[in-house]
């Protein structure tokens, strides 16, 4: 009883933080791109309040378009960073379910009667386990 008690704790709280790592990662992808959003906004202002010489407009475009592509450059870095945390989140998980998925079969095994015919339900747990263990190596 022990081992289902441990699971029925510890599963809503992994649940819980995969959902967080997920809304994070989007949250942060979000963010990247207002960020990309407004700078390049702001390079266009910037860019449409120069009106006077030629040489001052190629100056402001040349400008703008170095601000527009230290944006984007930005926004990537953003968007990668995001992605490697939402990796590690995603790693660490991993990591726990596996923990808990090794107590469950603990658990399995020792709730499985010694020798006997096992049951429907366990057969096909076992089944799937194999099939998980196959997969994995």
């Amino acid at each position: 009883m022990d081992i289902l008690d441990q699971l029925r704790f510890n599963l809503p709280e992994e649940i819980k933080q995969a959902n967080w790592t997920v809304s994070e990662q989007q949250r942060l992808i979000a963010e990247a791109h207002g960020e990309a959003g407004r700078i390049v906004s702001r390079a266009n202002e910037k860019a449409e309040a120069i009106v006077s010489e030629q040489e001052v407009l190629r100056r402001a475009e040349r400008q703008a378009q170095q601000v527009v592509r230290d944006a984007q450059n930005r926004a990537d870095q953003i968007v990668r960073e995001a992605e490697s945390y939402a990796f590690e989140q995603l790693q660490n998980l991993e990591a726990q379910l596996n923990r808990t998925l090794a107590t469950v079969r603990r658990g399995v095994e020792a709730l499985q009667p010694a020798g006997g015919p096992a049951s429907p339900a366990r057969t096909a747990v076992a089944a799937g386990s194999a099939d998980e263990e196959a997969q994995e190596g």
